[in-house]
Order: C-alpha cells, then structure tokens, then sequence
C-alpha cells in the first residue's frame, strides 16, 4: 500500500526556507573570507631575501678591449651570491653567467669584489645599462659610459 502525499501542503515552511538560505550564504562567506585572508599572508610573507639584498657599484672601468670591470659591493644585511651579469649594448643583451670574480660571485656582507665582463659592441662615450641578477633573483641596474670610468 502506498501513502499518498497531500499536495496542498509545503514541504518546507517560508520562513524556515529563509533562515536557511541565509545560513548557507554566511557560511559560504566564512569560506571565502578563511581562504582569502590564507592566500594574502602568502602573499606578504614572500620576497624577504631579495628585501635584504643590496649591491652598490663603486667603481666601473673599461679597457683597451672593451672588457667592463665592476667593483660591486654588498651593503645589505644578507650574502649575495652574482648568479648573470648582463650589459645592454649595440647589438643587443649580452649575458655574463660566470662573470669572473675571486670569490666565486660570492659577496659576503660588507664585502667588495670586481667583476669582469668581456663586452663586445660598444662604442665610446654611449652609456649602457648593467643590471646583475642574484641568485634569490633580486635584480640590480647601473649605467656605466663606454671609454669611461667611474
């Protein structure tokens, strides 16, 4: 035998129904709002090594063969480690990955170290943009004149 339901009657009353949709939308607020404020500390909680590295070109020089000398010194709070060194020049980015140094690209705190970078395709007296990437990935850009020291 089987019941016959009355078909005059709602299944759920209005103000029940209310009270329940509004419940789901807090609670579907509560979730973003717990997952939003998770992906914003994220967020700020990055990049705190490349804050702490700071490199300072003293001097620059170029020779007879156009090789670029840097003297590159560290004045922030952590060791940066020289991962490419590149110099914008006439016929493009030229990319020094192993840019020589004494100390294997390592500047310690407080530390000076020269750098040489043999350059091709610059003409005198032109200035061109040096920017040296760390290894964390800070990014560091200097003018340096062809022909010229500083």
């Amino acid at each position: 035998m089987m019941k016959r339901f009355r078909a005059n009657k709602d299944a759920v009353s209005p103000v029940i129904a209310t009270l329940l949709v509004i419940a789901i939308a807090v609670a579907a607020a509560i979730l973003v709002y717990v997952w939003a404020m998770g992906l914003v500390g994220t967020l700020e909680s990055g990049g705190g090594e490349q804050v702490t590295e700071q490199i300072m070109m003293d001097v620059f020089s170029w020779n007879a063969t156009g090789d670029l000398a840097l003297t590159l010194r560290n004045v922030g709070s952590s060791v940066v480690t020289v991962d490419a060194i590149y110099v914008e020049t006439d016929s493009g980015i030229q990319a020094f990955d192993g840019a020589a140094s004494a100390n294997d690209n390592v500047l310690a705190i407080g530390d000076t170290e020269i750098f040489t970078c043999p350059v091709t395709s610059v003409t005198a007296g032109v200035q061109y943009t040096v920017k040296i990437v760390s290894e964390s990935g800070g990014v560091f850009s200097f003018s340096a004149i062809c022909g010229g020291s500083g």
